[in-house]
C-alpha cells in the first residue's frame, strides 16, 4: 500500500516552526515601528527645546530669569501632546573671587529645559545651557 501526504506529527511540528517564526518577525516589525516612532518624538522634541534656547539668548541675561521660566506648557507637536518646562537656576560662583560681594548679581544663570511626551511627568529630553553677564551672546 502507497501512502501519501503527512503524519500528523509532522503537520504539527511545521505549524509549529511556522507560528515561531511568524511571531517573530511581527515582533521585530512591531518594535522597528516603535524605535522609528520614539525617534520622530525625540526629534520634534530637540527642535522645540532648541527653539527655546534661541529664545533664552535673544531675551539676553538680564530678563531671563524673569521672562523664560515656564511649567509644563502643553504642546501638540505631529498630533502628539508633549510638555515643555524651563527653569532658570541661578548661580554664585564663590570660586570668581569676588563672593560675596557679588551677590546682587548670580555669576550664571542655568537653563534647563526638559520635554515629556504623554504626560507632565514622563521626562524623555533635557538640554541645559549656562548664560553670564560676561558672555556675549551677540550674532
Amino acid at each position: 500500500m502507497n501512502n501519501q501526504g503527512f503524519t500528523l506529527v509532522e503537520v504539527m511540528v511545521s505549524a509549529t516552526l511556522l507560528a515561531i517564526i511568524v511571531l517573530g518577525t511581527v515582533q521585530y516589525f512591531t518594535l522597528s515601528r516603535w524605535q522609528v516612532e520614539k525617534g520622530i518624538r525625540s526629534q520634534l522634541a530637540w527642535a522645540n527645546m532648541a527653539s527655546r534656547m534661541e529664545k533664552a539668548i535673544d531675551l539676553g541675561y538680564e530678563v531671563l530669569q524673569d521672562s523664560l521660566p515656564e511649567t509644563s506648557v502643553p504642546l501638540t507637536l505631529s498630533g502628539i501632546q508633549g510638555y515643555r518646562t524651563t527653569v532658570v537656576t541661578s548661580i554664585d560662583d564663590t570660586s570668581d573671587g569676588l563672593a560675596p560681594a557679588d551677590t546682587s548679581i548670580p555669576d550664571y544663570l542655568d537653563v534647563t529645559i526638559t520635554f515629556a511626551w504623554f504626560t507632565p511627568d514622563n521626562i524623555t529630553e533635557t538640554l541645559s545651557c549656562s548664560f553670564s553677564a560676561e558672555r556675549s551672546w551677540d550674532y
